[in-house]
C-alpha cells in the first residue's frame, strides 16, 4: 500500500515535470520563432549601410563626390523608407542631400565664374560644414544602423 502511494506520487511528479518541460520547450519555441531575421529583409538592409559607408568613404578620402556616386547612391538606398524606421530613412536622406550640396558646393568652387570674395568665402564655409558633418558619420552611422544589423543577441 505504501509502495503503491509512492508509485503514484513518482508519477504524478513525472507527468508534471514533462508538462512543465513541454510548456519551457513551446515557449522557447516561440521565442526564437519571434526573433528570427528574415534574410532577405537583413540583406537588403546590410546592403543599404555598405553603401552609406561607401558614399561617407568616398567623402573622407577625396573630400568630394561625383554625379555617378550620388546617382549610385540614391539607386541603392532607395528602398530604406520601407527597411527601417522613419529616423534612419531621414537619416540616409539627410546624408543624400548633404552629400548632394559638398558635390555642388565644390563645383562652384572649381570653376572661374566665382571670384575671390565674400560670396566664394559664404561657398567655402558651406562647403566646409557639409565635408565635415559627413565626415562624422562615418561611426554614428554604425550606431544607427545597429539596431537592424547587430545579430550577436540573437545568437543562442
Amino acid at each position: 500500500m505504501v509502495f503503491q502511494m509512492i508509485i503514484d506520487g513518482v508519477q504524478t511528479f513525472l507527468i508534471l515535470l514533462i508538462a512543465a518541460a513541454t510548456v519551457y520547450i513551446a515557449f522557447e519555441q516561440r521565442r526564437i520563432s519571434m526573433i528570427k531575421i528574415n534574410p532577405t529583409i537583413y540583406e537588403k538592409q546590410l546592403s543599404i549601410y555598405r553603401e552609406v559607408i561607401r558614399l561617407l568613404s568616398l567623402v573622407v578620402r577625396d573630400g568630394d563626390l561625383n554625379r555617378e556616386d550620388l546617382l549610385t547612391f540614391r539607386s541603392r538606398t532607395h528602398e530604406g523608407s520601407f527597411l527601417f524606421d522613419k529616423a534612419l530613412a531621414d537619416y540616409i536622406e539627410d546624408i543624400y542631400t548633404r552629400s548632394l550640396k559638398l558635390h555642388s558646393s565644390n563645383l562652384v568652387l572649381k570653376g572661374e565664374q566665382l571670384p575671390v570674395g565674400e560670396e566664394r568665402d559664404k561657398v567655402t564655409v558651406e562647403n566646409s560644414k557639409q565635408l565635415i558633418w559627413l565626415a562624422d558619420q562615418v561611426p554614428i552611422a554604425r550606431k544607427k544602423f545597429d539596431r537592424y544589423l547587430n545579430v550577436t543577441d540573437l545568437i543562442i
